[in-house]
């Protein structure tokens, strides 16, 4: 996946403690140019009792969140089906008898314009798909699911070995099945185009191990409403 600038602006810093030792958090996502992304999930991993707090973004792209003090969270940002981890920050054990006051993180980033299913995988030369690669594949269905609009385009390419022509067709069968098992898992019709590419793209050089491995990928682009 390409990385992602993320903006994590953490206001009104000065704050008191609280008796329930938990400090509250209202948590804001946004495009860097300062829209509101709506359905986004949120993650605080708490470093010390693992614990995880989740949240979803409503339209206005906020929700508050309350943290168990004494600890250190991790933020992880899922985008088009992933995890994306980020630095963590403490909530410190209060003094007894203070206050919290309400804090604000500011979380921005910019979607990728696209990204590879790097655990996705198919028999050599079919396009049925791994069971291992389920997991990856069910990850993107909740995500499109919660995206609700968010539409996609599903790229097969192939390495050189074998005819442009059948490359071309493995690719489109590979997509093609991909989009199918997105569909049977949820995501609604329409949301989802396939494209079999072939050969024509490779990223690498087909003339090592290396490069065809690199070459034989599905690639998920995401297409303007």
């Amino acid at each position: 996946m390409k990385p992602i600038v993320l903006l994590l602006l953490i206001l009104s810093s000065n704050f008191l403690f609280s008796q329930t030792a938990k400090a509250p958090l209202n948590v804001i996502v946004m495009n860097r140019s300062g829209k509101p992304i709506e359905n986004d999930k949120i993650t605080f991993v708490a470093t010390k009792s693992k614990l995880e707090i989740v949240g979803i973004t409503n339209k206005r792209g906020q929700f508050i969140v309350h943290l168990p003090a004494g600890d250190e969270y991790a933020i992880k940002v899922e985008v088009i089906g992933e995890e994306l981890d980020y630095n963590t920050f403490e909530v410190p054990t209060p003094p007894a008898g203070a206050v919290f006051n309400m804090r604000t993180l500011e979380i921005r980033y910019e979607l990728p314009e696209s990204i590879v299913l790097e655990d996705l995988h198919f028999a050599s030369g079919k396009f049925n798909i791994q069971k291992e690669s389920y997991p990856v594949l069910d990850k993107l269905a909740e995500y499109l699911i919660r995206k609700k609009t968010l539409k996609i385009r599903i790229e097969g390419h192939t390495d050189s070995d074998g005819s442009e022509i059948s490359n071309k067709t493995l690719s489109e069968n590979r997509a093609q099945a991909v989009k199918k098992y997105l569909e049977s898992n949820g995501v609604p019709t329409g949301l989802i185009y396939a494209k079999g590419m072939g050969e024509e793209n490779p990223i690498e050089d087909n003339s090592t191990i290396k490069g065809k491995a690199s070459n034989r990928r599905t690639e998920i682009h995401l297409v303007d409403n």
